[in-house]
């Protein structure tokens, strides 16, 4: 995924923005004569911004890291904290508890499952062994036969398919032991066991630990972002790093749950609202996967995509043309054949694809700060 240049807006000298995306920014905080502990900086955060900063995938941390400065070592508070031990799937779907009991214990330190055949077991995460990826769309699952701990085969997932695979029913766990019959160890799949949580509830998995970092040491409860070498590290509510990382909406998003025409739709957003929701970069469809993960909507919600009817160029309501795009197939629908209207997925790939524009769907409508 390419990397969208950063915004750096300077604030009075002590703090500056990376705008990822219309829908998303993260802001830098620099102490000065007053050092925040990780509890002020949480009341900082949510006082000023929306809260501390919580991280979904590798690419935001390098990002963020890009935020402090370059010349030497710094460190940044951001939103991991120690809560209560939950179960959580890597992808952000929500686990249904009982159906992996009985869970590991005593439980001083993260624990990962993997699946042999008919067995589930509890195993360190820090264990090399063979992992499940799957490709969302397809539904394909793939039995990587290459040894990593389980933080490294989420990367390896993310980089090369989607996400470690997750199980929601009993037909998909059938799915996912008939496609890894082949190995003769246990392998990783994306279920996550440990006793860390974002401060703003993301249900973001991704724990990019660096290396030697010894994240069940007792009294450690709250976790810092190391600019170098980069990763997460635990450290004492008391210390005071460098910088804070904060995080803010620029735009709120509204789910409408009442059925209604393209047209009505935009007309109810734009007189309670801002508009019809606009995705206009890949960056702003991974602000609305983190909002929305773990939610389902029956069917296509509309959004703020229409086709003209003279031309045939896509259009976002606001007159900007589509560049990038997410269309159902990879392809743009063309006249005679489409529908002049667009809508999103919220099952598959939050996908688009053409409507007819006097359908009764739900829709999604944001609200600019």
């Amino acid at each position: 995924m390419e990397m969208t240049s950063l915004l750096f807006l300077l604030c009075a000298g002590v703090c500056c923005t990376a705008a990822l995306s219309r829908l998303r920014q993260f802001h830098l905080y620099e102490k000065q004569q007053q050092p925040l502990n990780w509890t002020k900086a949480q009341d900082f955060c949510r006082n000023t911004y929306t809260d501390l900063v919580t991280l979904y995938n590798r690419e935001e941390s390098k990002q963020l890291v890009q935020l402090m400065a370059s010349e030497s070592s710094y460190t940044a508070w951001i939103g991991l904290h120690r809560k209560e031990h939950s179960l959580k799937w890597s992808n952000g779907d929500i686990v249904n508890d009982t159906a992996w009991l009985p869970l590991p214990s005593p439980c001083t330190e993260p624990m990962c499952a993997a699946i042999l055949k008919d067995d589930t077991t509890w195993e360190n995460c820090t264990e090399q062994k063979y992992f499940m990826c799957y490709r969302k769309g397809s539904g394909d699952s793939f039995l990587i036969e290459q040894k990593m701990t389980w933080y490294d085969a989420q990367s390896c997932c993310r980089e090369r398919n989607t996400d470690l695979v997750s199980i929601r029913n009993e037909g998909q766990k059938e799915e996912v032991k008939n496609d890894g019959m082949n190995s003769t160890t246990p392998y990783w799949i994306g279920l996550l066991y440990d006793d860390w949580e974002w401060s703003d509830g993301g249900r973001s998995a991704y724990r990019d630990w660096s290396e030697g970092n010894n994240y069940h040491r007792t009294g450690e409860n709250v976790t810092i972002l190391f600019q170098c070498p980069r990763g997460i590290s635990t450290v004492p509510n008391e210390n005071t790093p460098e910088y804070t990382l904060c995080s803010e909406g620029s735009v709120i998003i509204h789910v409408i749950s009442e059925r209604k025409s393209w047209e009505q739709a935009l007309d109810y957003c734009k007189k309670n609202y801002h508009g019809l929701l606009r995705i206009e970069t890949e960056e702003d469809l991974g602000a609305i996967k983190q909002k929305f993960n773990g939610t389902v909507f029956t069917g296509p919600v509309w959004v703020g995509l229409r086709q003209s009817r003279l031309f045939g160029f896509w259009v976002w309501t606001n007159g900007l043309p589509v560049g990038w795009s997410n269309w159902e197939g990879d392809r743009q629908p063309e006249q005679p054949l489409s529908n002049h209207c667009g809508a999103m997925s919220m099952e598959e790939g939050y996908k688009w694809s053409d409507q007819d524009c006097l359908s009764k769907l739900l829709f999604i409508c944001e609200e600019e700060l």
